[in-house]
C-alpha cells in the first residue's frame, strides 16, 4: 500500500471517527448518557459505512454527474427510506433491548414517527450529506483540474503543431516542388501552393478552438497527402480512403494528422502497393482512423514509431478530450506498422 493508499485510508477513518464523536456528544448530552449512544452508534455504523459508500460511489458517480437527476432521485430516496427502516428495525428489536435496561419500560413509546426515529433520520441524512458534499466538492476540484491541464495542453498542442507542421524541412521541400511544377506543370503548381495556403491558414487560425468540424480536418488531411505524394516517385503507393458521411461531427482539432506524419517520417514507399494506407470510417456512433506504414528492415534506420513527434501529446490529448470514449492501438509486425484510433462521438 503507498502513501496515497495510506493517507486516503486515514482521512476516510478519520472521518468516521467524528461522525461517532460528534453524535455521541449531541445525544448524549441531553441525559448524559454518553456511552450507551456510542455503543448504538457503533451498532449501525456499519450499515453507516455501506450506504455512504454506496452513494458516493455508486449512485453519485453513474447517474448524477452523468446529468440522470430522474433515477437517482429516485433511487436515492428508496435506497434512504430502505436503509432507515433497517437501521430503526436493528435499533428496535436488537441494539435498545440490549443496551437499556429498562427499555421495556418504555419501547411502546417509539415508533418509526417518534423522536428517536426523527434523531436516527437526521443523523443518517447528516452522515450522507457530509460524506456527498467531501465528494462532490473533491470531482469539483478534479474537473477544474482537468479544465486546467487541458487548457495547458492545448497551448502545448498548438505550439508543437507549429513546430511539427511549419517546420523548414517541411516547407522548404514543398517550396521546391512548387518551383519545380511551375516550369512542368504551372495548372498543378498554383493547385499546389492553394493547398500549401489553405493547410497554413487552418492550423494557424481555424484549429484554435477545442472541437471542428471533421470535414476540416478531412480537408486538411487530403491537402498534406496531397502535398506529400509531389515529393514521391510512385504518388499512387500513397492511399487515403474516407467512407461515411462526416457532417454536423465534430472533433478537437489537429488530433488526426500527427499519425500519417508518423506514417511519411518513418514509412518506406515503393516497397509495397500502398506504401501508405490512411483509412477514415465514419458511422453514426464512432470515428475509425487506421494508418498503415512499412518500415526499412535495416538495423540501424529502425526507429519506433510511437516515439514520433507529437503523438505523445496527442495521447495526452486524447486522454484529457476523449476520457473513456476512445481506443488507440499500435501494432507493429516484422516491417509493418499500423495504429487504430477509434473515437465515440455519441
Amino acid at each position: 500500500m503507498n502513501r496515497q493508499k495510506i493517507l486516503r485510508f486515514l482521512l476516510h477513518l478519520l472521518f468516521w471517527v467524528f461522525i461517532v464523536v460528534f453524535f455521541t456528544f449531541i445525544y448524549g448530552v441531553r441525559d448524559g448518557n454518553y456511552f450507551e449512544i456510542f455503543q448504538i452508534l457503533l451498532g449501525t455504523l456499519p450499515l453507516d459505512i455501506m450506504y455512504t459508500y454506496f452513494l458516493i460511489y455508486a449512485l453519485i458517480p453513474v447517474f448524477l454527474l452523468k446529468k440522470r437527476y430522474i433515477w437517482f432521485v429516485v433511487l436515492f430516496i428508496t435506497t434512504f427510506t430502505l436503509m432507515v427502516i433497517l437501521e430503526w428495525t436493528i435499533n428496535y428489536f436488537f441494539l435498545y433491548p440490549s443496551i437499556y435496561s429498562d427499555y421495556e419500560k418504555w419501547k411502546d413509546s417509539i415508533h418509526y414517527f417518534s423522536g428517536a426515529a426523527l434523531m436516527l433520520y437526521v443523523s443518517l441524512g447528516f452522515v450522507i450529506l457530509l460524506a456527498s458534499a467531501i465528494k462532490l466538492v473533491r470531482f469539483w476540484m478534479q474537473s477544474q483540474q482537468a479544465r486546467a491541464d487541458l487548457e495547458i495542453q492545448h497551448r502545448k498542442s498548438e505550439l508543437a503543431m507549429l513546430r511539427s507542421q511549419v517546420n523548414p524541412h517541411f516547407l522548404f521541400n514543398t517550396l521546391n516542388n512548387i518551383d519545380a511544377l511551375i516550369w512542368k506543370d504551372p495548372q498543378r503548381a498554383s493547385e499546389t501552393l492553394v493547398k500549401l495556403s489553405d493547410m497554413m491558414r487552418y492550423f494557424i487560425y481555424e484549429a484554435t478552438t477545442e472541437k471542428v468540424p471533421l470535414e476540416k480536418e478531412i480537408d486538411y488531411l487530403n491537402c498534406f497527402i496531397e502535398l506529400q505524394r509531389i515529393r514521391h516517385k510512385d504518388p499512387d503507393s500513397i492511399r487515403l480512403s474516407i467512407t461515411g458521411a462526416s457532417d454536423g461531427i465534430q472533433i478537437a482539432p489537429m488530433l488526426l494528422i500527427p499519425f500519417v506524419e508518423n506514417a511519411f517520417k518513418h514509412g518506406v514507399t515503393g516497397k509495397h502497393n500502398p506504401s501508405i494506407s490512411v483509412e477514415l470510417t465514419v458511422n453514426p456512433k464512432e470515428i475509425r482512423f487506421d494508418v498503415l506504414n512499412y518500415l526499412s528492415t535495416r538495423t540501424d534506420t529502425v526507429k519506433d514509431p510511437g516515439r514520433g513527434i507529437g503523438l505523445a501529446n496527442v495521447r495526452r490529448r486524447l486522454s484529457l478530450v476523449y476520457p473513456d470514449k476512445h481506443r488507440l492501438s499500435t501494432v507493429q509486425a516484422e516491417d509493418q506498422y499500423k495504429v487504430t484510433l477509434v473515437i465515440s462521438h455519441v
